[in-house]
């Protein structure tokens, strides 16, 4: 949850650019309303039956601690339209991008618009 503490102390650097940080989580609703508690700029969705995480095919099998599944970290940047401006899921599944290099993605993803 390191990289949710970062994103959420870069929270002015997204709000200058009018986006939100919408982390995706396997929890349950309960487990979802805590984190969501601990980052109160970032929005936590519950996706416990898996429709998000399936549909952008970002599960990772057997990599969770316990041995279950987990999702692969992966950034997506959708603009207002709903239209998916840019993916990045790293090589290695430790990989994170820093708040600097989402805010670098939306900068060149979403200029002009």
């Amino acid at each position: 949850m390191a990289e949710l503490g970062q994103l959420e102390k870069a929270y002015q650097e997204f709000d200058k650019r009018q986006a939100r940080v919408i982390a995706v989580s396997l929890d349950d609703q309960s487990t979802s309303a805590a984190t969501q508690a601990d980052f109160p700029h970032l929005l936590v969705l519950s996706d416990k039956d898996r429709g998000l995480v399936n549909a952008v095919q970002v599960i990772h099998e057997k990599s969770s601690p316990d041995g279950g599944d987990s999702a692969a970290p992966t950034t997506i940047i959708v603009d207002g339209d709903g239209t998916v401006r840019w993916t990045f899921r790293p090589d290695r599944f430790l990989r994170r991008l820093s708040p600097a290099e989402v805010v670098a993605a939306l900068d060149k993803q979403l200029a002009g618009d």
